[in-house]
């Protein structure tokens, strides 16, 4: 999936807050650092994206800052996680589409 470096902002900017949520309502410290791990890695991708030029925000997105698979690591290892995890719906309604876009768009840079 093909997608522009001002939706990629602000797609990770959403999948940020949602995780951060699944972080805050876990119980399991193994899950804690697992969102932990994936905020780190999304947070910097943001503050890299942050930096480019609002005349360069409609270029295609490529990430910047992992050139292998850890993102999408970290987030199949969630969206497994979230099964034996109980969290609130808003938050499972929320993270399930959000975690399918994210892994067609970091699978594809």
């Amino acid at each position: 999936m093909s997608i522009s470096i001002a939706q990629a902002t602000g797609f990770i900017e959403e999948l940020l807050s949602v995780i951060e949520d699944v972080y805050w309502e876990s119980t399991s410290m193994e899950t804690k650092n697992l969102c932990f791990n994936t905020v780190r890695l999304l947070q910097s991708e943001l503050t890299e994206l942050t930096k480019v030029s609002v005349q360069d925000h409609h270029y295609e997105y490529e990430s910047i800052t992992y050139q292998d698979n850890t993102v999408i690591e970290n987030l199949s290892l969630l969206e497994h996680t979230l099964k034996q995890v109980v969290l609130r719906t808003r938050t499972q309604k929320s993270l399930k589409p959000l975690l399918l876009r994210a892994m067609d768009i970091f699978a594809n840079n």
